[in-house]
């Protein structure tokens, strides 16, 4: 009888731990299977988590002239790809792709815009870039103004070009980034898409990328 006795006075806080390592078990899985999966991320082609980046202002100007920074990216989702209006084929390929895209997107999504950004403002003016942009579509928005303006925004999200302007023509040729750098509602860079670029990737990307930023918010 004692020795029962004294068995059974160390199984009960045995018992009662186990129980409690149980319980906080359960709870854990519980809790892990009500939040959205954050490691699911890696699986994404393109996005940027758990870090995206959130930039700083920037003092571009649109293709009317008028100024277009931080502010203008807020409560839409923005792509944006860095060219220029003299690119013999990487951007005349890739805006017309990015209307596919838009014409596609747009009809399920009212927040959207897609912004092309010279890296070649000393030719690029607000008229040229007026006629470039519509040229593909009348809702896309041309960015330049001068280099140091454009700078303002390149160096943020890490875009390299260089002038080749070794011949002093101005057919000169500009070495550019063929990605396409995706910002979320609140302006923040979530995602890029490197190239080649095809309407049906671009748009499942999009679509996956939007989907697990908004389960987060």
């Amino acid at each position: 009888m004692i020795k029962t006795l004294s068995n059974s006075k160390f199984l009960i806080p045995a018992m009662a731990i186990l129980a409690m390592l149980a319980t906080s078990a359960g709870f854990y899985i519980s809790l892990k299977q009500s939040q959205p999966a954050l490691g699911d991320s890696h699986k994404i082609e393109g996005l940027f988590w758990p870090n995206p980046k959130q930039i700083n202002d920037f003092n571009t100007l649109d293709q009317m002239n008028k100024p277009f920074g931080l502010e203008q990216l807020k409560e839409k989702w923005s792509f944006i790809f860095f060219g220029y209006t003299h690119c013999p084929d990487v951007c005349p390929i890739t805006m017309s792709v990015m209307n596919e895209v838009y014409k596609k997107l747009a009809t399920q999504h009212d927040n959207l815009q897609v912004i092309f950004v010279s890296v070649d403002p000393e030719r690029d003016t607000s008229e040229k870039l007026s006629q470039y942009v519509s040229y593909f579509n009348d809702t896309f928005i041309g960015l330049g103004g001068n280099k140091e303006k454009v700078d303002s925004l390149t160096k943020q999200i890490g875009v390299a070009y260089f002038l080749n302007k070794e011949e002093q023509t101005e057919e000169y040729l500009v070495d550019h980034s063929a990605s396409i750098f995706i910002f979320d509602p609140k302006a923040r860079f979530v995602g890029k898409l490197s190239a080649p670029h095809e309407s049906s990737k671009i748009i499942k990307q999009f679509t996956e990328i939007k989907k697990f930023i908004n389960a987060q918010n």
